[in-house]
């Protein structure tokens, strides 16, 4: 059994925050990149409504998801973004 851990996490962004939460996103790219566990760390812009921002992850393990949850610059992240989006759901995934 693969314990692979991919999840797609999906902002739905406020108009007038887009260009911010963008360039935040952009920024804790390469930290999650290498952090320990990461396979992938994709960011998506739907092409319909580009206010819906997603990333597409692969963690090796769940441990090493929740641990990236606990990294400076994610916690960071969330205190400058609060207020940003309208929602944000987060999907995990089994490859079938």
């Amino acid at each position: 059994m693969n314990k692979q851990l991919p999840i797609i996490v999906k902002f739905t962004v406020k108009k007038e925050k887009l260009d911010f939460f963008k360039s935040e996103l952009f920024k804790i790219l390469e930290p999650t990149r290498e952090e320990d566990g990461c396979i992938r760390y994709d960011l998506h812009q739907d092409i319909e409504n580009p206010n819906i921002l997603m990333f597409y992850e692969v963690w090796e393990t769940v441990s090493a998801w929740k641990a990236h949850d606990l990294q400076q610059h994610i916690v960071d992240f969330k205190r400058v973004t609060e207020g940003c989006t309208e929602r944000i759901d987060f999907n995990k995934l089994i490859l079938l």
